[in-house]
This record gives C-alpha cells, sequence and structure tokens, in this order.
C-alpha cells in the first residue's frame, strides 16, 4: 500500500478537509469538502486515484458543503452523510451507521457516532485493514478540536443541554478511550468559531489531547457544559440559515 492523506486548508474560516486513499488500490475519499472542489479533482488526479464516496461527518453551518459539486465533477462518487441522530436531508445521497466500515485499498474507516456538536455527527477511524481494531488516526469533525471541542449550542437553546450533554458523554465515552498514539484530525484549526480557543496545529494525538485539552478534563457534566457555553464566541448571524443549505442541498 501506498498512503494517499492530504488535508486541505481553506483560509479565512480556518475549515480543514481530507483526501485520503490507496493510490496501489487507484481509490480514495474525500471528507467535508469545501464549495471550490477543484482542489480535490487535481489531487485526485496527481495522487492517481478515483475519489469514490464523499463523507460529511455532519450538517455543517459555517461554510456550504462542496460534496454535491464534487459529486457532479466525478462520475465514480457517491455522497455519504449520517443516518444517526434523525437527520433528513434533500439531496441523493448513501446514509452511513454508527460501525460501519470502508475499505480503500488497505485503509480502512470505521465510522463512529459521536453526538454533541450536533446529533448527528461522525467521526472516522482510520487503520490498515489488516488490523482493523488498531486505528492510527481519526478524522473527528467539529466533535474534537485541538485544545477544544465543538460547541454544543447552534441548535438554539431547546436543544443546547441535551447536545451538552451527548457532548461530555462523546468527550469522556468514546475519545478518552481511545489509544494516546492515536492521531486526530480535525475539521477546523485557530480561528473557527465552531470551538472556542481551538489550537493553531493542525493535528494532535490522543494523548497531548487527554493532557493539555481543556474540554476533556471535566468529570461532571454540569461543570463541563457551564464551560463550553461560557468558553465559545457569538454565534454568526449566518450558521442557521447555512445549516439549511446544507441540509436540503
Amino acid at each position: 500500500m501506498s498512503l494517499v492523506f492530504k488535508t486541505i486548508q481553506t483560509e479565512g474560516i480556518a475549515e480543514l478537509s481530507y483526501l485520503l486513499g490507496d493510490d496501489d488500490a487507484g481509490v480514495a475519499a474525500v471528507f467535508d469538502p469545501r464549495p471550490d472542489v477543484d482542489v480535490y479533482v487535481d489531487m485526485a488526479r496527481e495522487a492517481k486515484v478515483a475519489v469514490t464516496h464523499i463523507f460529511e461527518t455532519h450538517i455543517h453551518a459555517d461554510l456550504v458543503s462542496g460534496s454535491r459539486e464534487l459529486c457532479a465533477r466525478l462520475e465514480s462518487a457517491e455522497i455519504f452523510v449520517s443516518h444517526e441522530g434523525g437527520a433528513s436531508y434533500g439531496f441523493e445521497h448513501e446514509t452511513v451507521r454508527d460501525g460501519d466500515r470502508f475499505t480503500f485499498g488497505e485503509v480502512m474507516v470505521t465510522a463512529r457516532h459521536t453526538p454533541g456538536h450536533t446529533p448527528e455527527h461522525l467521526s472516522y477511524l482510520l487503520a490498515e485493514a489488516d488490523h482493523p481494531e488498531t486505528p492510527w488516526g481519526i478524522l473527528t469533525g467539529d466533535s474534537l478540536f485541538v485544545s477544544s471541542a465543538g460547541r454544543p449550542d447552534l441548535l438554539g437553546a431547546d436543544h443546547t443541554k441535551d447536545l451538552a450533554e451527548k457532548q461530555f458523554h462523546t468527550l469522556r465515552d468514546f475519545y478518552l478511550k481511545l489509544p494516546d498514539h492515536v492521531m486526530i484530525y480535525p475539521n477546523h484549526g485557530a480561528g473557527s468559531p465552531c470551538g472556542a480557543d481551538i489550537g493553531d496545529r493542525l493535528s494532535s494525538t490522543i494523548g497531548y489531547e487527554r493532557k493539555f485539552n481543556k474540554f476533556l478534563q471535566f468529570d461532571d457534566i454540569t461543570s463541563f457544559t457551564n464551560y463550553a457555553l461560557t468558553s465559545a464566541p457569538p454565534v454568526p448571524k449566518y450558521y442557521p440559515v447555512m445549516k439549511k443549505v446544507n441540509a436540503n442541498g
């Protein structure tokens, strides 16, 4: 196997997306594409891989998703979105459930339901196909960031308490149970309003975040919720509209 793994950084909104695949097998996937999709088409061509899967970790609020545009450009690809959390979508798609696995040559991708930032949120464990239970990385979407975590208040006051509790359990019961060596690859870097004080580095490890990420230090839901809500920056006014655009297509 020759691993293809590219991070695409979008300045201004601090968005990170990913191209992942195996150039021996000639296949790849894109995760959370931005609207300017030329970069993925060009990268796939240079790596000599065909993009067959386009994954959305969740319904985005901060940018227009590029999934439908990328799918239209690539005859080989389908869009995969979360079946979890009661989300609905107004465009053609395939759904992904917690525990679903996808193979790209020698790369195994396993979906895990990580609610909190949104009800439907999925993260994707990355492993060698021969060792699927020993992941080397995880695409965390807007669930876990470097030095931060996804805010639980973007769906409005009626949902905030429930999402904050879900985020608490996602962080403690899922992420903190991963081995220290696992690399985390989030959907945003420093400057994004999707989390409080996101770190400057584009990636980290579970071990580092376990020790230094403030969101991973709480033992009770009340203290966690208070911190998560008081540390978050103001919600941009366009976020609710953008979520509807991305859900409806």
